[in-house]
């Protein structure tokens, strides 16, 4: 079933979503104001905020969640995958993470954007790391259609067929970032078929459409 919603209530339809599909051509203004709301900024104290990066690097992400939260998370991390590992002094200077808990630092570098292996490690370390603090836990892959550029997708969709039932397995909330138009329809709705809901970002509106 597909619904019709304003920018400022996605949040409220994608309520019993655990795994979204955020569509949004690239450069779209509004993609950032919904990536940051599916979030939760309002609830930063009590969130383990995970962004698994292409496309930005680790002081963009937390210049985007600052804009709308005002404070961290209670616990930050990044994968930063490639060259986004440029820039991290803010996100060192601003985590709360706890490593005494077993948790990683605030930036984990995957550097072959090709290794899905690496990147699954990463992501892994992290839930586990945060497993028992109690806390909200919420990702942000950032993007797909980057992710696409460097392995077929018949092996990215055995990947994240894996990550999602490891985010269902730590109870975390998880979106992904794809750009309808670098895709043709079978790769957009096997990434689908994957997620509980799918956000589609348009000039004229949003659509949400639940699995």
């Amino acid at each position: 079933m597909t619904v019709e919603f304003s920018h400022s209530n996605v949040e409220e339809a994608l309520a019993d979503a655990s795994s979204v599909l955020l569509l949004a051509p690239s450069l779209f203004d509004a993609e950032n104001d919904v990536c940051i709301d599916l979030l939760r900024p309002g609830d930063a104290a009590e969130e383990n905020v995970l962004w698994v990066s292409y496309t930005r690097s680790p002081d963009a992400q937390l210049r985007r969640w600052r804009a709308r939260a005002g404070a961290p998370p209670a616990n930050l991390g990044v994968v930063s995958v490639g060259e986004t590992v440029r820039s991290t002094g803010a996100v060192a200077g601003e985590t709360r993470a706890d490593a005494r808990r077993g948790a990683p630092g605030p930036i984990e570098a995957v550097a072959n954007p090709n290794d899905l292996t690496g990147l699954g490690i990463a992501i892994n370390e992290y839930l586990h790391g945060w497993e028992h603090n109690g806390n909200r836990t919420v990702v942000c892959f950032d993007s797909l259609t980057a992710m696409l550029q460097y392995v077929e997708l018949e092996t990215a969709y055995e990947f994240l067929h894996i990550l999602a039932g490891r985010l269902y397995a730590a109870d975390a909330v998880a979106h992904f970032h794809m750009d309808p138009g670098a895709h043709d329809t079978r790769a957009v709705e096997s990434v689908a078929s994957l997620c509980d809901a799918v956000v589609d970002l348009r000039e004229d509106g949003v659509s949400v459409r639940h699995r």
